[in-house]
């Protein structure tokens, strides 16, 4: 141990080790000096030792983080990095709320700090992925306060109404009760509701369809009388005219904020983060408020290459492009129809009846279709194509050349910008292609 392990090497004088929350009770003479770390589960100390002494390394996703930590405080960085490896290779719609769970289960213990970043990522991902991860086991397991953390955050991809689904989901697992509503005894009610009850005031009940919430929400019995008063309240009031008059500002009520992500756009690296916020617009512009898109291809995760685009690419419809050059925001595209070959294979215009071309700038910029008969432009030796001449060519390899360009002219309103990019010529960074969800 003391070989491996810096809090045994980085000691003091008088110290025996330096291990955050253990104890060192003093030896008799020459007997081994006890340390006692009651904070670390056995089973882990145990694969721990394995490891010290035989180099062998069993992880589990439920105490990887405890891992982890235990590493940490010992000072044994190859085992460390490892946890982190297994983490990050490991995180998927099936592990993620088991990862969160571990890792909010040791946060607060001593030397528990290194899981914090980690939880984080775990929220993240759970939230960019919600629709999926709400229906595992993992996700009805979840411990209260995991569940709590989640259905509290903005960035949890969900409406409102599905939000209370699954948070209705979890207590009825939590109460073993397996019937409708409707069918609930006055006890298997008590025993939902009292699960139901710490999580009443993060579901952003306000917010939900009224109907949604006359239906599914008020015959549970789990809303407080006061808060269904004040949601019918606030709903007479929305619905009457207001005189106008100046009143004092008021700080914003977290219950009536939508969540500023419901992702429309599942997989994608390049509407991420402080770009979520245009999904809706793109929406408005390419489909219906709520619209879901399925990806089909990017390009650095199968490749840059024209036929890399064709091969996943080619006969699909609609199709919508998003694109992140290396300078400048994300530029886009949409089409009602897809790309097509011509007899053997030939290059050539195809038409739509809808498209438009699109700048994820300050402020926004759209640009529909002018010229309805080319709307695409097919060509086996680039990637996609918008317009001719082109209003939007992206080249074969458009990573590694800034051969990649932008000429608007079938596309937006006269006068319009000569290109849709800060530059005529540019580089990409990577671009996405997706089409409707079923």
């Amino acid at each position: 141990m003391s070989s491996l392990c810096k809090s045994f090497q980085n000691t003091k004088r008088g110290e025996i080790c330096r291990i955050p929350g253990c104890t060192v009770s003093p030896s008799a003479g020459p007997q081994p000096t006890p340390i006692r770390m009651p904070h670390v589960q056995p089973e882990t100390f145990r694969l721990f030792i394995q490891y010290v002494y035989t180099g062998k390394l069993l992880l589990q996703d439920s105490g990887v983080f405890e891992m982890m930590t235990l590493a940490a405080d010992l000072g044994v960085e190859d085992l460390r990095a490892a946890c982190e490896d297994h983490v990050t290779s490991t995180l998927s719609v099936e592990s993620a709320c088991t990862l969160l769970a571990a890792a909010m289960e040791i946060q607060d213990r001593p030397g528990g700090k290194s899981a914090s970043s980690f939880m984080e990522r775990c929220i993240a991902f759970i939230g960019d992925n919600a629709a999926d991860c709400v229906k595992t086991n993992s996700f009805l397991n979840l411990p209260k306060d995991a569940l709590i953390k989640l259905i509290s955050s903005d960035f949890l991809c969900l409406e409102e109404e599905e939000v209370w689904r699954c948070a209705l989901a979890w207590a009825k697992q939590r109460a073993g009760v397996t019937q409708p509503t409707a069918h609930w005894t006055e006890e298997e009610r008590a025993r939902v509701c009292a699960h139901l009850a710490p999580l009443m005031q993060h579901v952003r009940l306000l917010l939900i369809d009224s109907t949604v919430f006359a239906e599914e929400v008020e015959p549970t019995g789990a809303v407080p009388m006061e808060l269904s008063l004040e949601r019918y309240r606030r709903a007479a009031l929305h619905a009457a005219p207001r005189p106008e008059r100046h009143e004092p500002r008021l700080e914003p009520d977290k219950r009536t904020q939508p969540r500023l992500a419901v992702n429309m756009f599942a997989g994608s690296v390049i509407l991420q983060q402080d770009k979520s916020a245009f999904q809706s617009l793109i929406n408005s512009w390419c489909g219906t408020p709520k619209q879901s898109w399925r990806l089909v291809f990017r390009a650095s995760t199968h490749g840059f290459s024209a036929q890399a685009f064709h091969s996943h690419c080619d006969g699909v419809a609609p199709v919508l492009l998003l694109l992140q050059p290396a300078r400048g925001p994300p530029l886009g595209g949409f089409s009602s129809a897809g790309w097509a070959a011509g007899a053997a294979g030939a290059g050539g215009y195809v038409p739509a009846e809808r498209a438009c071309l699109f700048a994820l700038s300050d402020p926004p910029a759209l640009h529909p279709l002018a010229k309805k008969a080319f709307a695409l432009c097919y060509h086996p030796d680039c990637g996609p194509i918008f317009g001719a001449g082109a209003d939007l060519l992206v080249s074969s390899n458009c990573h590694a050349n800034s051969d990649s360009y932008s000429n608007l002219h079938s596309y937006g309103d006269s006068p319009a910008p000569a290109s849709l990019a800060p530059d005529y010529n540019f580089t990409v960074r990577d671009y996405e292609l997706f089409t409707h969800a079923t």
